[in-house]
């Protein structure tokens, strides 16, 4: 069985939940599209212990490619750390600077080595998974990898041909309504699967290619602690 999710943000319990609806076995494998760090506090354990299970693939996402950004570019006016700050970072950075030196380098080579896109097939369908967009689908960042990770595909974008594109990064609120927030099934051969893990109001889906059966967390939104929020406000005004 083939298995995607995305969009996790530290959301520790509701990863959790779906883990033990699928009961990935040996012969499955699970693709996770980007963002399992930010907004929450439990986001490098959860992409850790993702990377390392045999039977799964990590795509690289645009908040792991802030925290590179902010914690390997030169940044003398706080250019990447205030973009990764003003998008849910501080919890994850918080968390990063009381660990191990070993573990914060084995932490960046994990997130260096993540792909971008990534190709599988699945009933006679060929299926491209992505964080934001096809990789050199748009350019506006002037950076491949950059479009890659922070476009947001709208209802009318005409997909790779032959290619059916599932993706995360942008909550499928936006291209469709009712409650609760559900993986939203496209026209334009288009399958998005962040239903807003991230916030009180969303939930984790999960998506098996074989029978496009639906999985969604059944545990609540986990709130950070009180001193995270303050910090994060206390820091992005200086």
């Amino acid at each position: 069985m083939i298995y995607v999710m995305s969009d996790i943000h530290g959301q520790y319990s509701r990863y959790k939940s779906i883990m033990r609806q699928i009961r990935l076995r040996k012969d499955d494998h699970l693709y996770v599209l980007g963002d399992c760090i930010d907004r929450n506090p439990f986001g490098l354990p959860i992409l850790k212990e993702l990377y390392y299970k045999p039977n799964v693939t990590v795509l690289l996402g645009n908040h792991e490619h802030m925290m590179l950004e902010a914690l390997t570019k030169e940044d003398p006016n706080n250019k990447y750390m205030g973009r990764w700050y003003n998008n849910g970072g501080f919890v994850t950075h918080r968390r990063y600077r009381h660990c191990t030196p070993a573990y914060r380098a084995e932490m960046l080579d994990i997130i260096r080595s993540l792909p971008v896109n990534a190709e599988v097939r699945c009933n006679g369908v060929d299926y491209l998974l992505v964080h934001g967009a096809p990789l050199g689908y748009k350019y506006k960042y002037g950076d491949a990898v950059m479009d890659a990770v922070w476009t947001r595909l709208d209802y009318a974008d005409v997909m790779p041909e032959n290619k059916t594109v599932i993706f995360g990064h942008t909550p499928t609120s936006r291209y469709q309504a009712g409650w609760p927030i559900h993986i939203y099934h496209g026209e334009n051969r288009m399958i998005g699967i962040d239903c807003g893990c991230a916030y009180i109001d969303g939930r984790l889906g999960c998506l098996r290619l074989d029978d496009m059966k639906e999985f969604y967390s059944e545990e609540d939104w986990v709130p950070p602690d009180r001193d995270l929020i303050e910090g994060i406000y206390s820091i992005v005004k200086r």
